[in-house]
């Protein structure tokens, strides 16, 4: 793990390359690389996605892979493309599930990239409004991690769930796409945008919700 961490840090830091003098250079003149050079990602938004904290930093392509940024550059990504319409995302893709990490995006292949400083190399860490809510329904997608670990779930109406990576683990196929969950814990609602909680208690419906499972213990 701690090698990883290494090599992702080190790549993070490449990608930022060298901090401008401010008021010399604009974002588009800064870079020392092309961004249309990574992997570009085209899609159609289904939503964006909050966090329990009720920011956002992710959106859900119709198509269904995840794309991941930090929670900094959400607004200016969401007043520029809404749902409903296309995006062109150049990132990193997890190796084994739909998950994309953005550095850099266009409204269309008309318009220049922007590229997204800081980017979310890892999940935030577990911070939630103090609203209490339930939720249940069925599984659309797991939730992801950049690095493709399981986080939680994402249900229907941009509702999430969101838990420990070894908690996730621990419950293994009961996060999978289709089965039925139900949780409770502290989040946040934004209107017209969904909801999302740091689940305390879960199960398959409301009336069956228990206290999460022992984390998983990975060999090392």
């Amino acid at each position: 793990m701690q090698r990883r961490t290494a090599l992702v840090a080190g790549l993070a830091m490449l990608i930022a390359g060298p901090v401008p003098v401010r008021g010399q250079e604009s974002q588009s003149t800064r870079l020392w690389f092309d961004p249309t050079q990574l992997p570009s990602f085209t899609g159609v938004v289904d939503r964006y996605l909050l966090t329990p904290e009720g920011k956002t930093d992710r959106l859900l392509f119709r198509e269904g892979p995840q794309v991941i940024f930090p929670e900094h550059v959400a607004d200016e990504i969401m007043a520029a493309v809404e749902p409903g319409r296309s995006i062109i995302v150049y990132g990193i893709r997890a190796r084994r599930v739909p998950a994309i990490t953005l550095l850099a995006w266009a409204k269309d292949s008309s318009a220049p990239p922007r590229f997204v400083d800081r980017p979310a190399w890892s999940f935030s860490e577990f911070r939630a409004a103090d609203e209490r809510l339930e939720v249940s329904g069925t599984i659309r997608s797991p939730l992801y991690t950049p690095q493709g670990d399981v986080l939680g779930a994402i249900l229907d109406e941009g509702v999430v769930i969101r838990l420990p990576v070894d908690i996730a683990a621990a419950l293994g196929d009961r996060l999978n796409t289709g089965r039925s969950i139900a949780a409770a814990g502290r989040g946040a609602t934004v209107e017209g945008r969904g909801k999302a909680l740091d689940a305390d208690r879960i199960g398959e419906t409301p009336d069956k919700l228990g206290p999460l499972p022992a984390p998983l213990v990975r060999p090392q």
